[in-house]
C-alpha cells in the first residue's frame, strides 16, 4: 500500500477523529483489515501519524489489545514519540514500544532469571574490548594504523548480517567488502573479540537480538509466552530492518 496525495474521504468503523487531516491513501492505511500489512510512503509523507493511528484504530474497534501490542523503533526517542502520540489520540492503556535492542534485553533478563542463568555484562562500546586487542597487534609487528572505531564498525556490519566470526573472511569476500584490515587479519580480530567477550562474561548491543532468537529457538515455552505477551507487531521504518533484526521478528 503506498500513501499518495488524493483527497480524504470518510470510511466506516473508525472513529472520525483518527482519520481527521488524512488523504484517502493515508485512510485506507489506517482502517485496512489486510494482515500483514506494508505500507509504503516516502520522507514527509506521514508515515508516524499513519502508524499511530492504525494502532489506535485497532485498539478502538477491538481487533489489537493495548496490552498485547508492540510497536518497534529504531531508537528511543521515536518509542517515546511513539507512546506520546498514542495518549494524545486516546489510547489510554500503554502499548509496549521500544528499539529492538531494548525489548529483546528486557526479554532476555527474563530468560536468564527463569533459568537460573548469570546474566552477562552488557558493555556500552565495543572499543573497551578491542583497544587492548589492537595494542597488542601493534606489538606483534608493524602495520598500517586502524582506528577501533572503524574495526567495531565492521563487526556491527558482520553481526547485523548473521555472519560468525568463521565465516566472516568468505562472506566478506564474497560481498566485496574492503575491512579497516585484511579480510584474513579482520576475521582473526573478531574471533579473539568474541572470544574475550565469553571469557569475560559480556555481551555487546548486537549479541542482544541474537540470543533472543536463540533463546526463543531453543525454548518453545519461552517463545510461546513472548508471542502470547505481544500479539500485536507494528514496525517504524520497516525497510531499514537487518536481518539480525528479521530474524528476531521472525522468533516474535
Amino acid at each position: 500500500m503506498s500513501l499518495t496525495d488524493t483527497q480524504p474521504r470518510t470510511r466506516s468503523g473508525s472513529s472520525p477523529d483518527l482519520l481527521q487531516g488524512l488523504n484517502e491513501a493515508q485512510a485506507l492505511a489506517v482502517v485496512s483489515p489486510h494482515l500483514p500489512l506494508c505500507i509504503l510512503a516516502g520522507a514527509g509523507s506521514g508515515k508516524t501519524r499513519v502508524l499511530t493511528r492504525r494502532i489506535a484504530h485497532r485498539i478502538a474497534e477491538g481487533s489489537a489489545a493495548p496490552q498485547h501490542t508492540l510497536a518497534i523503533t529504531f531508537t528511543r526517542k521515536a518509542a517515546g514519540e511513539l507512546t506520546k502520540r498514542l495518549t494524545s489520540l486516546g489510547v489510554r492503556d500503554r502499548v509496549a514500544t521500544g528499539t529492538f535492542h531494548s525489548v529483546a534485553y528486557n526479554q532476555l533478563r527474563q530468560y536468564w532469571t527463569e533459568k537460573g542463568i548469570a546474566a552477562p555484562t552488557l558493555t556500552q562500546s565495543k572499543l573497551r574490548i578491542l583497544m587492548p586487542l589492537v595494542a597488542q597487534r601493534a606489538q606483534a609487528g608493524p602495520g598500517a594504523a586502524v582506528q577501533p572505531a572503524d574495526l567495531a564498525s565492521e563487526i556491527e556490519w558482520a553481526k547485523a548480517r548473521l555472519i560468525r566470526p568463521e565465516n566472516y573472511v568468505a562472506e566478506a569476500t564474497r560481498q566485496g567488502r574492503q575491512p579497516p584490515l585484511g579480510a584474513e587479519a579482520m576475521g582473526e580480530l573478531y574471533r579473539r573479540y568474541e572470544a574475550d567477550k565469553r571469557k569475560r562474561g559480556i555481551v555487546d548491543f548486537d549479541d542482544l537480538l541474537m540470543l533472543t532468537a536463540e533463546a526463543m529457538d531453543a525454548d518453545r515455552e519461552f517463545a510461546a509466552r513472548q508471542r502470547w505477551r505481544f500479539r500485536h507487531l507494528f514496525v517504524d521504518e520497516f525497510q531499514d530492518v537487518n536481518p539480525a533484526q528479521a530474524r528476531l521478528l521472525d522468533g516474535w
